[in-house]
């Protein structure tokens, strides 16, 4: 590895940035170039891999742009209610898609690719702001990337899936890749800030005048944060607070300098933090959502295993930061390394939200102890070897979860691979519903079917999702009541206004619907029955 310093980022380093960040894009997009090998005549791909349900609402949300909207609800539950300006990257995604005539789901693609870019980007500028070493910059740089713990090799032991590294797409940059796009947005914007804020808060730094041009930057930064996931501001607030603290400490005062640095992170993000107040609290449907919308952290040791070996390279960094608390970079990271920990586990509904970005610091602190402590350890013969050694260990639980839903694929079974895959039967359904639906009508099917319907038709659902639908619990039991024959046949149908009811190899899988008899089928697709009451 090279050991040359510079002040800026110069060509060759960019180039490598984009060569490895296009690489592990490139990775990414593995497991669907396996799939389109192997062939899945009788299945359909969806769109999404990891998370699908969520990966279905992300696709609802772009459809509604696509007519316009930018106020979004949720059309996975019957209920009507007004809209919101919420996760508004995904409307402005539809409003593209709309204007370029690309489909909703390849535009969704399309955006993961250059935000996944963008992160890498990101990525190394912060490290960029933090060293002058070139070697170390890179270090920083895949150990923040690729780094995940332990989880690869405890949840086939324990059957557990809590590990941070198998289930927190928004801790780990190349995991958070894989699952949508905010989350990846939002890493890189944690990663400028941070850069931002160990060039402010050096010694020496206020001598230096271009430094606090940052401040426009910082605040469009605390802006685009509060848009894109508002839960990574608090931490970052909580450590901001602290550092004002150890500096009145220190001084007796407070800057007038520091403060403007941290009201640039807080004014701008204030508006949009009130409007989302006031939209949980006087918005039944949006109420509901926030009431549902359960994260819990998981627990220490768990989140320990999670973190595995980027966090054992990093303890001595910790360490050192801790005991010197030096503002060469080392004290606003630590801060920050704390408040995300307080704040996950405060008794909150949202603990594991606040975790977003946590391999930075972690990251930050591992490539600091391997420069000061590990590589003095080793010899200088054997170091690419210890370091192409780590390399891949430390990435294990990222390509582990990379492939883990095309696992049935790869067996011969796609349908085991639930709400990826689905008969092509139901597509050609949706087809036909896209033609015959608008936003005031609801459809009644089972509940890995009703994910992908808001997708395709503009149509609602009775049951689609554990958060967006409101009432879950109750509406999830009451389809699977209705197909089993153990409801009332009129109840579900009247109380959600129902239009439309799918029969077909998933419904089957609840019941034998009895209640269909007291319908009317007016299309049948394939293996999929389409009935209007």
């Amino acid at each position: 590895m090279q050991s040359r310093q510079t002040v800026h980022i110069i060509a060759s380093e960019w180039r490598w940035v984009i060569v490895v960040g296009s690489a592990l894009i490139l990775l990414t997009f593995a497991p669907f170039l396996w799939m389109a090998l192997m062939g899945t005549s009788e299945w359909q791909f969806m769109g999404t891999l990891h998370n699908y349900l969520d990966g279905a609402t992300y696709l609802s949300k772009i459809v509604q742009g696509t007519h316009g909207n930018w106020l979004i609800w949720f059309q996975h539950t019957p209920e009507h209610y007004a809209g919101a300006l919420i996760q508004v990257i995904y409307p402005l995604m539809g409003q593209l898609s709309r204007l370029t005539s690309v489909p909703p789901i390849v535009m969704f693609h399309v955006v993961r690719v250059f935000a996944s870019l963008f992160m890498y980007i990101a990525l190394y500028q912060f490290a960029a702001a933090v060293w002058t070493k070139v070697r170390t910059r890179r270090i920083l740089f895949i150990i923040t990337a690729v780094g995940a713990g332990f989880g690869w090799l405890f949840l086939p032991l324990t059957g557990d899936v809590s590990f941070p590294d198998i289930s927190v797409a928004e801790m780990f940059p190349l995991y958070s890749t894989y699952v949508n796009v905010h989350f990846p947005l939002t890493i890189a914007c944690l990663a400028l800030l941070a850069g931002y804020f160990v060039m402010a808060f050096r010694p020496g730094a206020d001598q230096d005048p271009s430094i606090d041009q940052g401040v426009i930057i910082v605040a469009a930064l605390s802006l685009a944060l509060a848009l894109l996931y508002p839960h990574a501001l608090i931490p970052v607030g909580v450590a901001l607070g602290l550092f004002m603290l150890f500096e009145w400490r220190d001084k007796r005062r407070l800057s007038a300098r520091t403060l403007r640095w941290v009201l640039a992170l807080v004014f701008p993000a204030l508006p949009v933090a009130a409007y989302y107040l006031i939209v949980v609290t006087y918005n039944p449907g949006m109420a509901e959502w926030n009431r549902q919308n359960i994260n819990p952290a998981p627990s220490i040791p768990v989140l320990l295993i999670g973190l595995g070996l980027p966090l054992i390279i990093a303890l001595p960094g910790i360490i050192r930061g801790v005991l010197r608390f030096e503002r060469d970079g080392d004290r606003i990271m630590i801060l920050w390394l704390i408040a995300i920990i307080i704040v996950m586990y405060l008794p909150t509904d949202a603990g594991r939200r606040f975790g977003v970005g946590l391999m930075i610091p972690i990251g930050y602190f591992a490539a600091r102890a391997v420069e000061d402590v590990w590589i003095t350890r080793i010899s200088r013969r054997i170091r690419p070897y210890v370091f192409a050694l780590c390399i891949p260990i430390i990435a294990i639980s990222q390509i582990f979860i990379l492939f883990l839903p095309i696992l049935p694929v790869m067996g011969g079974n796609p349908g085991n691979a639930v709400g990826i895959f689905l008969e092509r039967d139901y597509v050609a359904a949706y087809q036909w519903l896209e033609a015959r639906t608008t936003q005031n009508d609801v459809i009644l099917a089972s509940p890995v079917v009703s994910a992908w319907i808001p997708g395709w038709a503009e149509a609602r659902v009775v049951y689609g999702h554990p958060y967006e639908t409101l009432d879950a619990a109750v509406k999830l039991r009451q389809v699977n009541e209705w197909y089993s024959g153990a409801a009332n046949c009129r109840v579900i149908l009247d109380e959600y206004d129902v239009r439309y009811v799918l029969y077909g190899v998933e419904e089957a899988k609840l019941g034998a619907a009895p209640c269909l008899a007291e319908l009317t089928a007016v299309a049948h697709v394939g293996g999929v029955t389409i009935y209007a009451r």
